[in-house]
């Protein structure tokens, strides 16, 4: 029945047959919504989630023109949305303050779970530690109030297990300009996010100049780009070429695990990598989703977790794919963790909660092969993917090894054999040369898998030698050589 009802709208869907500077964005939008919901049978998240599919399918072969109406349009879709949200919540609410409080003109209040609120164009969030409530079923009357000392100038009134709470402790902090974000997809829960840095942080400031920055930077690489991968990819380079990994975590530097912060300072751990790269995304229209949990292959699992990033239906880590301590930003065609299907990504974590008991107890060496096993058992279903990945498994499945065992020297030799110099003469072919050049890795067993990475797992035009000097012998990888 939704197939149909979609259909029938795209249809029946208004032409965007004007001009940009003809448009009326928000009467547009508003004419779209009331048809889609009389369509949709008055379901107002069904008619926001139809107008959403509508306008990413007209989005894909519209003109630079007509993708930035469909753009705004979407980000009216989004606000709506956001505010469908809040406004039910905070419909429900009042109608629990009616039924439980006979007085309720407290000059703070929050009526949504969330403790966000809006003034004077900008978000604020309340934080608080303590609350007060009745118990019984009775109405409160002012009464009440004023013999157990609550003063309704002064503490704040909200809801919790659909029951008045009073706050006589709590801070009101400044989270952002409501325009710098105005139509972002997943707006409730960044602001959320922005609201749980404070409940830690409690720093009254002012990012918005950051934000603005920040928004500006992201829709020049979105304007830039050809179509909605490549924003995701140009981000996704961005972040990657722009920031720093944090290895000395402190308890008390929260900065590292907010986006904001993470762009402004240029360092960050997991938590403000996937922030900021959820935040570029919604400045693009793009709707992401930050999953957290533990992976496994981490020296401090299970006690610290991780964070990464759902898009449509793939995944991406920007944490991984960020080399702790290299000199270089990895390139593109390098990423391990970039765009892959639910199931290859999740072979070496799990979502928060669902890590299996017996894993927590297993060292890392255990862990790595119980990784390797899984990504054994899928290896057939990617093989000509050329998943990044995947490209060990299918190193070893060539060599003839199985997931629990290790590369080592002796595996390379045997199967791609060895050409040996002796002080500077090269047996090979039967012949006998002289060596006038070599570069090569040394090939040893505790840095063979670090020697493989670096040239993909792919042997071609690579030459294994037995440099024998002396009598001192030892393998080398080389396909920089001169005879």
């Amino acid at each position: 029945m939704k197939k149909i009802i979609l259909i029938l709208l795209i249809l029946i869907f208004p032409k965007l047959s004007f001009t940009y500077e003809e448009v009326d964005i928000k009467n547009y939008y508003n004419k779209i919504y009331k048809n889609t919901l009389k369509i949709s049978g008055n379901n107002d998240y069904e008619a926001i989630k139809t107008i959403e599919n509508i306008l990413e399918i007209k989005k894909e072969n519209s003109s630079k023109d007509r993708k930035e109406i469909i753009n705004k349009l979407q980000k009216e879709n989004n606000e709506k949305f956001f505010n469908l949200i809040l406004q039910k919540e905070e419909l429900e609410n009042k109608k629990i303050l009616e039924k439980n409080l006979d007085f309720n003109n407290f000059k703070n209040k929050v009526l949504n779970k969330t403790g966000i609120i809006k003034e004077n164009g900008v978000r604020y969030g309340y934080i608080f530690d303590n609350y007060r409530n009745f118990s019984g079923n009775g109405k409160i009357t002012k009464r009440d109030l004023e013999s157990n000392g609550i003063n309704p100038n002064k503490e704040l009134l909200s809801i919790r297990d659909e029951k008045p709470i009073f706050i006589k402790d709590f801070k009101k902090y400044r989270l952002i300009s409501d325009q710098i974000i105005y139509g972002i997809p997943g707006k409730l829960e960044f602001l959320e996010t922005l609201l749980n840095i404070k409940i830690f942080d409690r720093k009254e400031e002012n990012l918005d100049s950051e934000f603005i920055k920040l928004k500006r930077i992201s829709i020049n690489l979105g304007n830039i780009s050809k179509n909605k991968e490549e924003i995701i990819k140009n981000i996704y380079n961005y972040i990657l070429a722009n920031l720093n990994y944090q290895t000395n975590i402190k308890s008390d530097d929260f900065e590292i695990f907010s986006g904001i912060k993470t762009f402004k300072n240029k360092v960050g751990v997991c938590q403000g990598y996937v922030e900021l790269f959820n935040l570029m995304l919604g400045f693009n229209n793009i709707k992401s989703e930050i999953l957290k949990g533990d992976v496994l292959t981490s020296e401090d699992f299970p006690k610290i977790g991780h964070a990464w990033v759902k898009i449509d239906n793939f995944y991406y880590d920007p944490t991984f794919d960020d080399p702790v301590g290299a000199k270089e930003t990895k390139k593109f065609k390098e990423y391990d963790f970039y765009k892959l299907p639910k199931d290859l990504f999740y072979t070496n974590r799990f979502d928060k909660g669902e890590t299996p008991e017996f894993l927590k107890k297993q060292n890392l060496e255990n862990r790595k092969i119980y990784v390797n096993q899984r990504l054994f058992s899928i290896y057939d279903k990617y093989k000509n993917n050329n998943y990044n990945l995947l490209k060990e498994t299918k190193f070893k499945k060539y060599l003839g090894l199985g997931a629990k065992d290790e590369i080592k020297v002796k595996n390379l030799v045997n199967k791609f054999g060895f050409t040996e110099i002796k002080n500077g003469k090269v047996f090979d072919s039967g012949k006998e040369k002289y060596l006038k050049s070599l570069k090569y890795y040394e090939l040893e067993d505790e840095k063979l898998l670090s020697v493989l990475r670096k040239i993909d797992f792919d042997m071609t035009g690579y030459k294994i030698f037995l440099l024998n000097e002396n009598g001192n012998q030892k393998y080398v990888l080389s396909n920089k050589y001169k005879y």
